[in-house]
């Protein structure tokens, strides 16, 4: 019972995030305006900064809400390795940012006090902070890129995909080659080019050509270490893990045999 738990406080951490974020980001720049705006219109004299009602009360929630986000995150990435580590170590480190935040906006909203620009300045650091985990973290789930790539295609940035019959490109053999056509590519296209293929690329991840799967910036293969691919991560996870692809409704989990050999080929692209 306590595991089922431990592990539905874990997944929490992809509802709770998201509060946290936002509140934080508004916090800042409700009072970062406030503290300019004097200056701006060039009052002759200029209050010592103090936090707001609304921009304390917004950051008291984000802190809560990063508190539970960041423990629930740690259950939920407990076992993720080395693929989690950046966005692990950006959330802890956000958790402490906020609660030396937390602790300068109580120093700052005593009688007196002029540790207003201290809360502000670290406000302001913690929004940052946040910020940066919430994009690793949506890298983690939607793939390297994932928020710019729009932009790199507008203007031309985006890098041409190799043509699958460049060896040299690929850096592959052609026994590696002939085993992708004759044994993998038959995988994914029973069970993951529905939507990831030319008609429908979910998360911009394309699995319908050697050169999509094997495309840097899609980020899919680690050829020196299957086991820490994402591609071998998603399929390899228990089959009630919302995470696992292909996802419940959408096709039936790999077979141990079919992960296996995927497995077995992304060891051959290093040899």
């Amino acid at each position: 019972m306590i595991e089922h738990l431990v592990e539905f406080f874990g997944r929490t951490h992809l509802v709770v995030l998201h509060f946290p974020i936002a509140l934080v980001i508004v916090a800042a720049v409700v009072e970062v305006f406030r503290a300019i705006a004097p200056k701006l219109q060039r009052r002759a004299a200029v209050e010592p900064f103090r936090p707001s009602s609304a921009g304390s009360l917004m950051f008291a929630f984000a802190l809560l809400g990063t508190v539970v986000s960041v423990a629930s995150g740690l259950v939920l990435g407990f076992d993720g390795g080395e693929r989690v580590d950046l966005h692990r170590i950006l959330g802890i480190v956000s958790g402490v940012l906020m609660l030396m935040t937390g602790l300068a906006l109580v120093l700052a909203m005593r009688p007196q006090s002029r540790g207003g620009a201290v809360y502000l300045g670290l406000l302001s650091v913690s929004a940052v902070g946040v910020g940066l985990t919430g994009h690793f973290g949506g890298e983690l789930t939607h793939g390297a890129g994932f928020v710019t790539k729009p932009l790199e295609r507008m203007i031309g940035m985006e890098e041409a995909v190799i043509s699958e019959f460049d060896l040299e490109a690929l850096n592959i053999s052609q026994a590696s080659l002939d085993t992708f056509h004759d044994s993998i590519l038959p995988i994914f296209m029973n069970s993951c080019v529905e939507c990831h293929g030319p008609d429908e690329a979910e998360d911009d991840i394309r699995l319908d050509s050697i050169a999509y799967v094997l495309d840097p910036a899609a980020d899919m293969i680690r050829r020196d270490d299957p086991d820490m691919s994402e591609l071998v991560y998603r399929i390899d996870l228990p089959h009630d893990d919302p995470d696992i692809m292909p996802p419940e409704g959408d096709g039936e989990p790999l077979t141990a045999d079919e992960i296996e050999l995927i497995r077995a080929w992304m060891k051959s692209l290093d040899s």
